[in-house]
């Protein structure tokens, strides 16, 4: 098998066809497909199963690390293509990713909102490294330098920071594939972040503890500062979700001020600000013991 192409999936029965049928339709030879579910409740498993590919079904929801490292457990491919279910490759995308994966040990291409504004890259760091798993593809064998693969302790958001930044350590070789395009569903507003905010809170911390200085080595933007800590939780004490992609405008900070600034009622009246940052530290020292071993283990794997 030369090409595995490992897709988690939770709860997707609006995107994930799309993302299926830019897969079949890009007539490739010898492939596999993955669908890795995260208990998903839609109807998605049942949309899919039309399709030849191999379906591991989790328990739970455990989140993308997991869904991920289930997949390359699971994948007989040379080189391996990730792409999360709400996002699907334009015509020749993934050939072009496949092409130019034969010369380095990662790959990324372009990613775009249905509505033409870039998803990623948006800056020269980000061309130079991947930064986020949206879609990319690795040699699996390249893997074999890592101390892990996805560090499931993060779940979701954050991990594949932790991951590239581990990746660019040992030395692997990324390429942006600027004519590979990705169409990604467009990010909407949704009415409750307070899971996203304690995720937000708990794995920036746990990079802080985890990582330590190695970040500073490694040539990607770096999350895992106190810096970065604590404009999480201002913004989560005016209620204001940074995080929200609608409009598309992370990179203008100074918006995102102005607009916490002048939005009325901006501090939260409920109580979810104070539970979930409390829950988020609390969770980083229940697990002090487990993240110092860690912090030590992966410090001199990465000082070798």
């Amino acid at each position: 098998m030369k090409l595995s192409i490992i897709i988690p999936n939770f709860n997707s029965e609006n995107t994930i066809l799309k993302t299926l049928d830019s897969i079949y339709s890009q007539n490739l030879k010898d492939f596999e497909v993955i669908v890795i579910d995260n208990a998903s409740t839609d109807n998605s498993l049942d949309l899919i199963s039309k399709y030849p590919l191999k379906i591991i079904k989790l328990k739970k929801n455990y989140g993308a690390s997991k869904a991920r490292n289930k997949g390359i457990s699971n994948a007989s491919g040379k080189y391996l293509v990730f792409i999360d279910s709400d996002a699907w490759f334009s015509k020749n995308s993934l050939k072009k990713l496949v092409q130019k994966l034969k010369k380095v040990d990662i790959v990324f291409p372009k990613i775009i909102f249905e509505n033409k504004d870039i998803f990623y890259p948006n800056n020269s760091i980000e061309k130079k490294y991947p930064h986020i798993s949206a879609c990319f593809g690795v040699k699996k064998n390249s893997l074999e330098k890592l101390d892990e693969l996805f560090d499931e302790f993060y779940e979701t958001y954050l991990e594949d920071y932790d991951f590239f930044m581990r990746c660019n350590l040992v030395k692997l070789k990324a390429k942006y594939i600027k004519s590979s395009i990705i169409i990604h569903k467009n990010k909407t507003s949704v009415a409750d972040y307070s899971n996203r905010y304690y995720l937000e809170v708990r794995n920036t911390l746990y990079g802080i503890k985890k990582l330590g200085n190695l970040p500073k080595k490694t040539i990607l933007y770096n999350p895992f500062k106190y810096s970065d800590l604590t404009k999480i939780v201002l913004y989560g004490f005016f209620n204001f979700a940074w995080f929200n992609w609608q409009n598309n405008n992370r990179l203008n900070f100074y918006k995102k001020i102005k607009t916490i600034l002048f939005k009325k009622n901006t501090i939260s009246k409920n109580s979810f600000f104070l539970k979930q940052t409390k829950a988020a530290f609390l969770n980083i020292k229940n697990n002090k013991i487990k993240i110092n071993l860690k912090k030590k283990k992966i410090i001199f794997f990465y000082s070798q």
